[in-house]
């Protein structure tokens, strides 16, 4: 699966659960989610993050941005930006 794609699906996982507290800390919280080191997850995090895909809240602490709100709603917008792999 595409890692970016892996990544926003997660933090839509996150939001759904807690829409009033979106926020996940890339450092700590998603390396365990995903079972991927932080060291792999951290460019695209921050790829994401100036594509405006996620927002920055504080060090690490991310939630996702109207935008990943949007793609991560559609599937079809999901496949477009995200194609799996």
């Amino acid at each position: 699966m595409n890692l970016k794609r892996k990544i926003l699906l997660e933090y839509r996982r996150v939001h759904d659960a807690s829409p009033d507290v979106p926020f996940m800390h890339a450092r700590d919280v998603l390396p365990e989610r995903l079972g991927i080191p932080y060291e792999e997850l951290a460019p695209h995090v921050k790829d994401l993050e100036q594509h405006r895909f996620l927002h920055w809240k504080a060090q690490d602490l991310y939630k996702l941005s109207p935008r990943g709100l949007r793609v991560t709603g559609d599937p079809a917008e999901l496949d477009r930006e995200f194609p799996e792999d």
